[in-house]
């Protein structure tokens, strides 16, 4: 994702907003949005904004679950 990209993302996610995983799987609940990263909890990670494909209702990542477990 470019950098610019990156930021319109970052301004449309909001604490709150389930992330899921390409594989649909749940990757928690955002909390915050930080300099390059999203805070969750359910359970906590910090998930890099450059791993969001897309921002709707949800928040949704370019990364299988078990790519986010290692990443």
């Amino acid at each position: 994702m470019f950098n610019d990209t990156k930021f319109r993302a970052a301004a449309l996610i909001r604490p709150g907003m389930e992330v899921i995983t390409s594989d649909g799987k749940r990757a928690g609940y955002v909390v915050s949005v930080n300099t390059g990263e999203i805070i969750t909890r359910s359970p906590e990670r910090h998930i890099a904004l450059e791993w969001v494909r897309r921002v709707e209702d949800d928040v949704y990542l370019g990364l299988r679950a078990q790519q986010l477990m290692w990443e």
